[in-house]
């Protein structure tokens, strides 16, 4: 078997084994964040209670408590029945309350246990020693589904779609968490791709020219920063724990090494050597980075502690490079048609003398 088949082979398996694995596992984003269209805003908490600091992380799906005072902080779930309560001693749940079974996703996927009973005596149970609790609040974020009708009729405007409340204990002080679901208009996705699209076209283009060397490593070494500069942008944007955000972005982690890989290979060996890695890589980083975030291009809020529109911008770049540098790494594997011998003149026939 000859080299460039054998990488052929190893590129088709990869191939098949990201697209069908990586694309599905990172479909939601860390820790569970997908794009959506609706933005959920904490606008008061009162009476303002100093040691108290809540806020909205994780693109609108978990409210964040803090408590740095002496007197205990107790949530109450959704029938008025205590949930959390946090204070020097650490933050605890009542397994007794249902907000504490259907809490453990975004969204509700079935009933709490019979043994969750919101009129019952609570019965406490410390989830941390710590003084900070974050936790999925239905009443705080969209529930998914059909959109709203006045959101059906027009797309187009941003408009507050449900006011809600948390309400909580303070001591013996009532405290109320006040908020707005708000509708944030999508930007339309066509331009996004229209740009992949033609970034696709020019790697290809010029890797087909006498600099093909030099765009290959261009290439990569760009898809690879943006990459990790994506990261770096969804790690930030989740509360999720650290073991969660490795597994989560395990194959665009891979895809950064490889490419990383690639680009010593390159420096070490040349660029004709490296081009079967070159293009494992570049399927890593074009599968994990870019297919799996495409909605990204079409919804108005994303998991990302940059800008809207500079996260599209990366989602863009590594769909555009990562296609591009993975068509030009095939055409360079692609064995070429041996040369036909060339064809053999007759001779002319001696000439017979008497």
């Amino acid at each position: 078997m000859t080299r460039r088949r054998a990488a052929l082979i190893l590129t088709a398996l990869v191939i098949g084994i990201v697209g069908v694995t990586a694309a599905p596992a990172s479909a939601h984003g860390l820790g569970g964040l997908t794009p959506t269209n609706y933005e959920s805003v904490l606008r008061s908490v009162s009476p303002r209670v100093p040691a108290v600091h809540v806020r909205i992380t994780d693109l609108g799906t978990k409210v964040e408590l803090t408590n740095d005072g002496a007197r205990e902080v107790v949530v109450l779930g959704y029938a008025g029945e205590p949930y959390l309560r946090v204070g020097p001693k650490g933050v605890f749940e009542n397994t007794r309350s249902p907000a504490t079974y259907l809490n453990r996703s975004t969204t509700i996927t079935g009933s709490p246990p019979k043994s969750a009973d919101a009129k019952a005596m609570p019965v406490w149970r410390r989830v941390s020693t710590g003084t900070t609790a974050s936790w999925h609040d239905h009443r705080a974020h969209f529930m998914g589904g059909d959109d709203p009708p006045e959101v059906v009729r027009h797309p187009d405007q941003r408009r507050v779609v449900d006011n809600w409340v948390i309400p909580m204990r303070v001591g013996s002080t009532d405290v109320v968490a006040r908020g707005q679901l708000i509708y944030v208009p999508p930007p339309s996705p066509w331009p996004w791709v229209v740009a992949a699209v033609l970034i696709a076209a020019v790697v290809v283009g010029l890797s087909r020219t006498r600099a093909w060397r030099t765009v290959f490593v261009v290439a990569l070494a760009l898809l690879t920063l943006t990459e990790a500069v994506h990261v770096i942008g969804l790690w930030d944007a989740s509360t999720a724990s650290f073991g969660t955000k490795l597994g989560e972005s395990a194959y665009s982690l891979a895809g950064i090494a490889l490419g990383l890989l690639g680009l010593g290979w390159i420096w070490r060996k040349g660029v004709e050597s490296a081009v079967p890695l070159v293009l494992v890589a570049t399927i890593f980083l074009f599968v994990a980075g870019g297919l799996a975030d495409v909605t990204s291009l079409g919804n108005s809020q994303v998991p990302s502690t940059f800008s809207a529109g500079f996260a599209r911008l990366l989602v863009t770049l590594t769909l555009g490079l990562g296609a591009g540098l993975a068509v030009a790494a095939a055409l360079r594997l692609r064995p070429s048609s041996p040369a036909r011998p060339a064809a053999r003149r007759p001779r002319p026939a001696a000439s017979v003398t008497n």
